[in-house]
């Protein structure tokens, strides 16, 4: 259905209403029973018919025995009601986080919550741009439920508005609340791109050759774009291991230096991109690096805390809207 269609408009005019009425969101928080919604599935109204045909049946033939019927199928459906509602009702949401991602790969969404029903009964989707749903299955595991958000670009991210409903126990039953949650992450640019690796400047300029008769194997990672074949792992690839790539670490000190300014791209999210699969590369060789950015100091250093740290300035870079 059409994001621009009256029904799709009205059900975001509620979702607003709702937003409105709920205030916004504090963890620890408690999902009260004034901000939890429900309505019959398919099976419950199809359910209700048939409870209503049996009911004139047996009137209209004064049977007792299928009126009493009726009325038993009458109350278990009030029951199952009650019961699916119940399910979300008088929950926590206790606590709510987000990873950093590379633009085009999810931002994994994690809320750890209790309720009094399974974890497992309950769902997390989307609910943005006027969608209903985005039909994304989570993942659950003990108290905690994961939602991938997909992202488009980089910069800086926020969490959607995003539902967790339940149809548990009976599947007669929707249930569902609204979350407006204060997350925020950042998106890298996507590491990729086709220009080797800088040569390293001076006497170290012969270090930056990795071989494995010269370096020292530090590990295997998966294969990415733009990865020589020749450093593809391929007997273990034989053996039925996925593609992995050789990474060494070299034996002498290298500092490579990676300027914005001397790249000869002319998009300027093609050459963060390139930035980014350079301190990527950079970082998993066990190097030092300096990033050089427009209108920025140079980030001089090495290891995972100086690559997050190039990383969210190449995301940020020249950005003032949030990514999504």
């Amino acid at each position: 259905m059409s994001q621009d269609s009256p029904a799709a408009n009205f059900r975001n005019r509620i979702r607003q209403w709702a937003l409105r009425r709920q205030g916004p969101d504090h963890l620890p928080l408690t999902l009260a029973a004034r901000r939890i919604y429900i309505l019959p599935t398919a099976a419950g109204w199809t359910f209700a018919l048939l409870v209503v045909v049996m009911f004139v049946a047996a009137m209209n033939y004064g049977n007792g025995l299928a009126m009493l019927l009726a009325f038993w199928l009458g109350g278990f459906l009030m029951v199952a009601m009650v019961q699916t509602q119940r399910t979300l009702a008088g929950g926590q949401l206790l606590s709510a986080s987000a990873a950093p991602a590379f633009a085009g790969e999810p931002v994994l969404l994690q809320l750890q919550l209790t309720t009094r029903g399974a974890i497992a009964d309950l769902t997390l989707t989307l609910d943005q741009d006027s969608r209903w749903a985005s039909h994304m299955p989570s993942q659950s595991s003990s108290d905690t439920l994961l939602l991938p958000v997909p992202t488009r670009r980089r910069g800086p991210w926020r969490a959607p508005v995003i539902c967790l409903s339940s149809q548990a126990p009976f599947g007669l039953f929707r249930t569902w609340t609204w979350l407006s949650l204060d997350v925020a992450t950042v998106v890298y640019p996507r590491a990729v791109g086709d220009l080797p690796i800088p040569e390293v400047a001076g006497d170290q300029g012969g270090a930056e050759h990795l071989t494995s008769g010269q370096d020292e194997l530090a590990w295997l990672r998966d294969f990415r774009e733009g990865d020589s074949p020749r450093q593809v792992a391929w007997k273990a690839y034989a053996r039925g291991a996925p593609l992995l790539v050789r990474e060494y670490r070299s034996s002498s000190s290298v500092s490579r230096d990676f300027d914005f300014a001397t790249l000869p791209i002319a998009d300027t999210e093609i050459r963060l991109s390139q930035l980014a699969r350079w301190v990527v590369d950079a970082a998993a060789r066990a190097e030092n690096w300096s990033l050089r950015l427009p209108g920025r100091a140079p980030l001089h250093g090495a290891g995972p805390d100086h690559l997050q740290q190039c990383l969210q300035d190449l995301a940020l870079f020249d950005l003032r809207e949030p990514a999504r």
